[in-house]
């Protein structure tokens, strides 16, 4: 579970689950204990006013009453509530209506006692029995005195307090979960906001991260901040580095070019020929690590935007003005709603010196070609130039490898446009064009907020 947000939801929703389960364990055996007890102490007011309507001088063998209880259920068959007076010296009964013909059976015992018994419906009855004593003329009468109650009666009494307290402990829990899930949502919202902030960096917007957190997040934003610093910090360095050591070498090549004119003066060609070429290799290196540095470093986990149609317009508009690009016919064909996710810098170098390449070695003609297709879109240069043999496509783009040693340049061109492509999620291919010369098609992914054309 790699979610932080679901196993913060899902141990909260555990405890509370658990938590509401015991609660609803604790109440309900509470409530059956305080249904109990209240059902006993009826009892007991019950029987302590039956005992004092009995008439211990009452004559004959069963017992009398000087009056009637004032509830009228136990003058109603199977009422539910009964009383049951045995003369246990003579062997009589008095009992309520309620209880029909029906004898509670219950052993005497000294004071208090509450059972549970079989009523005249056969239902199970919560009794109270008491033995007591009356003196009288004859001497003590002992008389066990019987008073029950339907259990059925505070069963449902349970059983409907225990639906009503799991719909309420139900509503309980889910309210819980709710404001755990709030609480977690809450909690978590500052993350969300350093994801953003991060992105913001990462796309150049600003250079750190806010420090405006809780104090629990600002040691993460500290430690952020500091790891942008250094990366600045060395990214600098390494230009610097870079840019000093290319000015430091141009004198020593400077004097290397001097020598080679002074060895052609003497005569000495192989050795001038030696000299230019390891000092052009040289200025090649350096020209080609330099526009590397230039090279805007990104990460793929956040867009850029950059359109290919205004960096072909904007690159071929310049090689209309030179001499090799004057005699050549543009044919350009690119939506302008395609964009790129590129850094603009680094698609307008890229469209440069492929386009340059293009215009260098044409007869008549350069064709430029964009299409879009789910994700990614295609850029298509084409010129109408000799072309190149099947065999020679592999090594085109290689960093200082020379097709053709005769026409000018480095050869560093196409290799700087492979190191963008890569540095930017793309491919780049090589093939024989349709109009005769050589096709480069680089494939790039869109920007999400472009919308290209079918």
């Amino acid at each position: 579970m790699r979610s932080l947000r679901l196993r913060l939801v899902l141990g909260a929703g555990v405890w509370i689950a658990v938590a509401v389960v015991l609660a609803g364990a604790a109440i309900g055996y509470l409530f059956v204990g305080s249904v109990e007890r209240g059902a006993r102490a009826d009892l007991s007011a019950t029987m302590a006013r039956l005992v004092a309507l009995v008439d211990a001088g009452a004559a004959g063998d069963s017992p009398a009453l000087t009056g009637a209880l004032p509830d009228a259920r136990y003058d109603t068959p199977l009422a539910g509530v009964y009383w049951q007076v045995t003369d246990l010296d003579r062997g009589g009964i008095a009992r309520s209506r309620s209880l029909w013909d029906h004898v509670l059976t219950i052993d005497a015992v000294r004071g208090d006692r509450f059972v549970t018994t079989e009523g005249p419906a056969d239902q199970s009855l919560l009794a109270a029995a008491r033995t007591i004593r009356f003196p009288s003329d004859e001497g003590t009468r002992r008389y066990q005195v019987v008073v029950a109650q339907d259990r059925s009666i505070l069963d449902e009494t349970i059983e409907r307090f225990g639906r009503e307290l799991a719909v309420a402990l139900l509503i309980l829990g889910l309210m819980l979960v709710l404001a755990a899930i709030l609480q977690v949502q809450l909690g978590l919202s500052p993350l969300g906001k350093l994801r953003a902030d991060v992105e913001m960096v990462r796309k150049g917007t600003t250079t750190s991260v806010n420090s405006k957190y809780p104090t629990e997040v600002l040691p993460l934003v500290t430690e952020v901040n500091e790891l942008l610093a250094a990366q600045r910090k060395a990214m600098e360095f390494a230009r610097s580095r870079a840019a000093d050591l290319a000015h430091g070498l141009k004198t020593p090549l400077a004097v290397l070019g001097t020598l080679e004119q002074e060895l052609q003066r003497r005569g000495d060609i192989g050795n001038a020929g030696l000299i230019a070429e390891l000092t052009a290799e040289m200025h090649d290196r350096i020209d080609y690590q330099m526009r590397l540095v230039g090279l805007n470093q990104r990460a793929r986990l956040h867009s850029l935007s950059a359109s290919p149609a205004r960096a072909v317009e904007r690159t071929a508009s310049v090689l209309r003005k030179t001499r090799m690009g004057e005699r050549l016919g543009w044919t350009i064909d690119v939506d302008p709603e395609i964009q790129f996710d590129i850094e603009e810098n680094d698609l307008v170098e890229l469209v440069g010196v492929v386009l340059e390449n293009a215009a260098k070695w044409a007869d008549a003609a350069i064709r430029v070609r964009v299409a879009g297709s789910g994700a990614k879109a295609e850029l298509r240069i084409e010129d109408d130039g000799p072309g190149i043999s099947p065999s020679e496509l592999n090594g085109i783009g290689v960093r200082g490898r020379r097709l053709d040693e005769t026409m000018p340049g480095t050869g560093l061109g196409l290799a700087i446009a492979g190191e963008i492509v890569a540095l930017n999620g793309g491919t780049l291919t090589f093939e024989r064009s349709t109009l005769g010369g050589l096709c480069v098609r680089i494939e790039l992914p869109l920007a999400p907020s472009s919308h290209p054309s079918s």
